[in-house]
């Protein structure tokens, strides 16, 4: 669970119509067996969570998959194996768990923690959530607003620790790596051809879709960033000024005018994307590190006696919506 933009938000992946196509694939941390004790050899054990905290996600996604499919959609069978979507469903929710469980481990490692304004705000939405539940859900979750408190407060610190982990991490982009450029592009038959229009679209005054037009050519409106074409290409269209046209560029015999040398719109655009991509890339690295001395195992049964499937009140208790209106921003 982390910010990538990311399972932390829910795990509600699949739209119904496509449920009974979905294939399971998941890679799970620990390889327990499906009642999730057994204890890996090499890496250190931690506990998981009760089955009362692990009910507060899996009721909001229960809430969450009736309300668009009803409560038929228990009875379908989805994945290579058939599963039914109870049986699927929990084989989402546990890596979501021991996720969960392994960034509250880590940021204690790196000695991040709630303050007190924050474990308050996780603390009030612990409060609402456990509020809008019919007696009958907390009958059937066998879950106490502590147990809330509990999930809320480690799922506000696993969202912190994914804002804050890579801090210290040098992340900048350039405006250089991350600059995009407006060019039109002819791509002609063969290199003698290449030749003849570069010379022609190159004399002054020359309009360049002109001369296409005159050898028969098509004009091609291109928006690039570094990376988006070979590195000839590339190397010639960032070379260009404004107004400039290209030499024939011999690996694919293109012509190039450049119309915009510096689209600081979509550069600015770009830059965040590749930081973005950067910072995640780079959390991955430190959680994979970490997560790959932990196991994370959960009482006997517990996973087989998680029930999706039983009826009560409904109600607007969703977890995940709650975080949002309670989190400190």
């Amino acid at each position: 669970m982390q910010k990538q933009k990311r399972k932390t938000n829910h795990i509600h992946r699949a739209a119904c119509a496509l449920l009974a196509g979905l294939a399971l694939s998941l890679g799970l941390l620990t390889g327990c067996g499906s009642d999730g004790s057994t204890i890996v050899v090499g890496k250190k054990n931690e506990k998981g969570y009760s089955r009362a905290e692990v009910m507060v996600i899996a009721m909001t996604e229960k809430k969450r998959y009736e309300e668009v499919c009803t409560d038929q959609i228990w009875g379908v069978s989805v994945g290579e194996k058939g599963d039914d979507f109870e049986t699927y469903q929990k084989k989402q929710i546990r890596p979501f768990m021991d996720e969960l469980k392994i960034m509250n481990l880590l940021a204690a490692d790196r000695g991040i923690s709630l303050t007190s304004e924050e474990r308050a705000a996780m603390d009030r939405a612990a409060a609402e959530y456990f509020g809008r539940l019919p007696q009958s859900a907390i009958d059937s979750m066998g879950v106490t607003e502590a147990d809330v408190q509990h999930i809320y407060e480690d799922y506000g610190l696993a969202e912190k620790l994914a804002g804050q982990l890579t801090d210290n991490v040098a992340l900048e982009v350039s405006d250089s790596e991350a600059k995009v450029i407006h060019v039109k592009q002819i791509k002609t038959s063969d290199e003698s051809e290449a030749d003849a229009f570069q010379r022609a679209a190159s004399q002054e005054d020359a309009d360049f879709q002109s001369c296409a037009e005159e050898a028969g050519l098509t004009v091609s409106d291109r928006v690039l960033g570094r990376g988006d074409e070979s590195d000839a290409y590339e190397k010639e269209a960032f070379s260009l000024a404004e107004g400039a046209v290209s030499q024939v560029i011999h690996a694919d015999d293109y012509v190039l005018k450049c119309t915009d040398d510096y689209d600081e719109d979509e550069t600015a655009a770009r830059k965040e994307r590749i930081y973005e991509e950067r910072k995640k890339r780079a959390f991955q690295e430190i959680y994979d590190r970490f997560s790959n001395t932990i196991s994370v195992s959960y009482s006997s049964g517990l996973w087989d006696s998680l029930d999706l499937t039983s009826e009560f009140e409904k109600n607007d208790a969703d977890f995940f919506e709650i975080y949002a209106e309670y989190a400190i921003k």
